[in-house]
């Protein structure tokens, strides 16, 4: 009688049932077929050796078995793992990573401190002490952070710097989608980042940064700055020039529908919430009353808008602009 085998799939059974049989040939062929040939061979040779012997069967039979028994769980030991391997895999990708609790409200005033200050070097440096941190209020600040020292770079921005902006803000979403902070990041950052490829995937990516702003003020309507970036969002539209227009009907079907006085209600909304708090805002409304033929409100916004102090770059710009505006529109020649 055999001994009985355990585990042994379909390929292990049929040699050890070819067993009964007495054909030799046979037997050497579907040994030889099993992933331990090798094994195998040299067992069949050591019974041919004993050819003449009267325990010759016996011995060759028992070399069979054995490489049946190898081959057998070989495989089911190979499968097992295999099986096993991609349920890790799998579970890996399936259990996300945990969330980590914020850091004391302390640090994060000062790292806030830091931002209103300008100093993002010293804010970059300060956050890497918690780039292991999966929590949403380091992930979003240390976009905005990669984000402002790629804009120290002037015209020298990378898409790779802007890729681990971008990077980082999709971790904080996918941490916390609620937060209405990585929201707004993501929205400026995708933009830039959609811009670097040239107007057509700017165009393409329009829907990508108007959700973004709208999923932002859905959770914190008192969010000036967002209500301020959707009134750009409509303005940039509408500033398209004729060319910008048609190059981009050759692969959109339309436009985003938008319009000055929906722009016009998002600034002024903006401005209510939080007035004089940025000139770039006061500017935007007197660049939409005067393409809406109100010169007077518009000559207004932008009084105020020069009035405003220049604290930051960006400040810089914005007053250049508004100074320039109010010339040509403005003042007697």
């Amino acid at each position: 009688m055999l001994p009985r085998l355990t585990g042994c799939n379909k390929r292990a059974c049929t040699l050890i049932a070819s067993y009964w049989s007495k054909n030799r040939s046979t037997y050497e062929q579907t040994c030889l077929q099993t992933e331990s040939s090798t094994n195998s061979r040299q067992l069949s040779s050591r019974a041919l050796c004993y050819e003449n012997r009267q325990n010759c069967t016996r011995v060759y039979w028992s070399g069979l078995l054995a490489a049946a028994v190898i081959a057998a769980s070989t495989e089911t030991e190979s499968t097992n793992t295999e099986d096993t391997d991609q349920a890790d895999t799998e579970q890996e990708k399936a259990t996300p990573l945990p969330v980590d609790p914020p850091p004391p409200p302390q640090v994060i005033k000062y790292l806030d401190s830091l931002y209103d200050k300008q100093e993002f070097r010293e804010l970059s440096y300060s956050l890497e002490r918690y780039a292991d941190l999966n929590n949403v209020d380091i992930l979003w600040r240390r976009a905005r952070a990669e984000w402002e020292m790629i804009n120290m770079k002037g015209k020298q921005k990378s898409t790779p710097d802007m890729q681990v902006a971008l990077d980082l803000v999709d971790q904080a979403l996918a941490v916390d989608e609620t937060n209405s902070s990585a929201h707004r990041w993501k929205a400026i950052i995708s933009n830039a980042y959609s811009s670097s490829f040239g107007l057509k995937r700017q165009i393409l990516d329009l829907h990508i940064m108007k959700y973004h702003l709208e999923r932002a003020i859905e959770l914190d309507p008192t969010d000036a700055t967002v209500l301020t970036l959707l009134g750009m969002w409509h303005m940039e539209l509408l500033e398209l020039s004729w060319y910008e227009r048609k190059f981009a009907t050759t692969f959109l079907a339309a436009l985003p529908e938008c319009s000055y006085e929906e722009a016009l209600e998002f600034f002024l909304k903006a401005e209510e919430i939080s007035p004089f708090s940025w000139n770039r805002n006061l500017y935007l409304i007197a660049k939409t009353y005067l393409r809406l033929g109100d010169r007077m409100k518009s000559k207004h916004y932008a009084e105020l808008a020069l009035d405003q102090p220049v604290v930051t770059e960006d400040d810089k710009k914005v007053s250049d602009e508004a100074e320039n505006f109010y010339r040509n529109n403005f003042v007697l020649l």
